[in-house]
């Protein structure tokens, strides 16, 4: 796991936590812009590493002559990484993951900051958001899960980045039923599923659940990058990657969840500034919140 934390004060009051899952062969090291981000506005970043990162998989799948930045471009390394996607094994152990690093806030012994055991944000990008769904409380129907329930109860709010709609890995229309923790959902106006499902499926969660603070930001004429935001570093793209990688949409998209993140720890302010559409023309934007 990596974990990325602003400058400690000298207060030593403990941090603000965000749990970020990267997406489908992604690390611990990507998405190396938004942890620093959000960082910078004073939380703990924690990336932990899921058995699909593709240094991990790629042993256990027989894979070779492709590596972290290329197997996207490779066939056969694709479809073979794209198995996970709809292995109930590997959610669960994603989940397992989660819980186990939400569980070990109060006594982390690698980090020069004390931790906040409570109110934690999770976040992920695309494979990502279908884990951090999940630990928010998303349901799960007829998917061979057990209760079809793995939410974690130190969870305040969650960032999810392209994530899934209904129709496959468990996930039907009522799956968002008893989503009512803050929200934000970043997706694109050419955002595609696995199965060219589009923009519709895309924002189903912001739209089914009843959650009491929700935010959407769809990038225009944005795509499944979104600018660009799993980059490791900034000139570490794969060819596909080379021309999303647009550093204004990929900064709308790090100071959108920021504000979020920043809103769900009671900042008014930054939820006003969320509330008025910032980016206009690069973002479009929903915004719903009542009173608690």
């Amino acid at each position: 796991m990596l974990a990325r934390y602003p400058v400690p004060d000298d207060g030593g009051r403990p941090l603000p936590v965000i749990v970020f899952c990267h997406g489908l062969g992604g690390s611990h090291r990507s998405y190396a812009a938004l942890g620093a981000h959000l960082a910078s506005h004073g939380y703990a970043v924690l990336h932990p590493q899921f058995l699909d990162s593709f240094p991990v998989a790629s042993a256990a799948l027989g894979l070779t002559g492709v590596d972290e930045r290329t197997w996207t471009q490779d066939k056969r390394a694709r479809d073979a990484m794209l198995t996970l996607l709809f292995d109930r094994e590997h959610w669960l152990s994603r989940v397992a993951r989660v819980h186990g690093v939400i569980g070990s806030l109060a006594g982390q012994p690698h980090l020069p900051v004390p931790l906040r055991d409570g109110q934690v944000i999770v976040a992920g990008h695309s494979y990502g958001a279908f884990t951090a769904q999940l630990v928010l409380g998303t349901r799960l129907h007829d998917a061979d899960v057990g209760t079809g329930r793995l939410s974690h109860p130190a969870v305040a709010g969650g960032i999810l980045l392209s994530p899934q709609g209904s129709g496959d890995r468990g996930l039907t229309s009522r799956s968002w039923d008893a989503v009512t923790r803050p929200l934000l959902v970043v997706t694109a106006t050419h955002d595609s599923g696995p199965h060219g499902e589009g923009l519709a499926w895309r924002r189903e969660p912001f739209d089914a659940a009843p959650s009491r603070l929700k935010h959407l930001a769809v990038v225009r004429r944005g795509n499944h990058l979104l600018g660009g935001v799993s980059l490791t570093a900034c000139g570490d793209a794969s060819p596909g990657e080379q021309h999303a990688a647009q550093t204004p949409v990929r900064d709308a998209v790090l100071a959108v969840s920021a504000a979020f993140a920043d809103r769900v720890h009671g900042d008014l302010a930054a939820g006003g500034w969320l509330a008025s559409g910032p980016f206009p023309g690069i973002l479009a934007h929903a915004h719903r919140e009542r009173a608690a």
